[in-house]
């Protein structure tokens, strides 16, 4: 996707959501063109709404870029609801999986499944503690960014991704990319967005 048909996507859209995300660690070049971006869309595109995950690298770097011009407009969903609360902006929105009824959190966790399929086990660490329980918070985190919620969260319109060249689909970065594929969200990478702005 180059720029142009980017910016036609959202057009489109009444309230366009952007998913902007990835690897947690980045080179520190590759952060400022992140936040840069960010900072950029946010300004240009005063009717869209920003979701992140939270975590440092990549989702800070574009979070960053968001929180200059307009924290109201960025949505943070985090694994669990005490997560890096020190990172935290006032005026930005906070949620995460544990304010979902159970209902939409089984649902959550079999879309997770489905995009994932060697995380089944992983799952049913959920709630339970531990490093395992954690890892299941992140993943149905990472669902529930791209899925949103009934009443509050809309399904992103597209998903802008810091990846690993070498390794693209690894890890929980992975994982996000499926479901937004498995959802019909368009997915852009650095190879694309990184040329974007100057």
């Amino acid at each position: 996707m180059n720029y142009n048909e980017f910016c036609l996507l959202l057009q489109s859209v009444p309230r366009p959501v952007i998913l902007v995300e990835g690897r947690r660690t980045i080179p520190d070049a590759m952060a400022e063109k992140a936040r840069a971006l960010a900072m950029h869309l946010a300004q240009e595109f005063p009717h869209a709404r920003f979701r992140s995950g939270n975590a440092s690298g990549s989702d800070s770097a574009f979070a960053a870029g968001v929180m200059e011009v307009a924290p109201e407009r960025m949505e943070i969903i985090a694994p669990y609801a005490a997560h890096r609360k020190k990172f935290r902006h006032p005026r930005a929105h906070y949620d995460s999986p544990e304010s979902l009824s159970d209902d939409e959190l089984e649902a959550l966790q079999t879309i997770t499944v489905n995009a994932t399929p060697a995380n089944k086990g992983l799952i049913k660490w959920y709630r339970r503690g531990g490093k395992l329980g954690a890892q299941a918070a992140c993943l149905i985190r990472d669902t529930m960014k791209v899925y949103g919620t009934r009443s509050r969260l809309h399904q992103p319109t597209v998903a802008l991704f810091c990846i690993d060249p070498q390794d693209p689909m690894a890890g929980g970065t992975g994982h996000t990319i499926r479901v937004c594929r498995n959802a019909g969200v368009p997915v852009v990478f650095q190879s694309e967005w990184g040329t974007w702005v100057a």
